[in-house]
């Protein structure tokens, strides 16, 4: 299965970063294969639910994309 996701990186001459620019559908079906294993990971490692619905939430933060899910009791 291939997993790469299409981005195009753009350097602005006197600016000291670059930009990413990708689909954000694209990165959400990315992303969201790792999303069951690492809540495999968390739950062996005896986090609450709360803890890994605030990890999940952050990563969504951090690209940019849309979270909705309810939060854990």
């Amino acid at each position: 299965m291939s997993r790469n996701v299409p981005f195009t990186a753009i350097k602005v001459d006197g600016q000291p970063n670059c930009a990413v620019q990708f689909d954000s559908l694209e990165l959400l079906r990315f992303i969201s294969q790792d999303f069951d294993p690492m809540n495999a990971m968390c739950k062996r490692a005896g986090m609450f639910e709360r803890l890994i619905y605030e990890r999940t939430k952050a990563i969504f933060e951090y690209f940019g994309l849309p979270f909705s899910a309810p939060a854990p009791d």
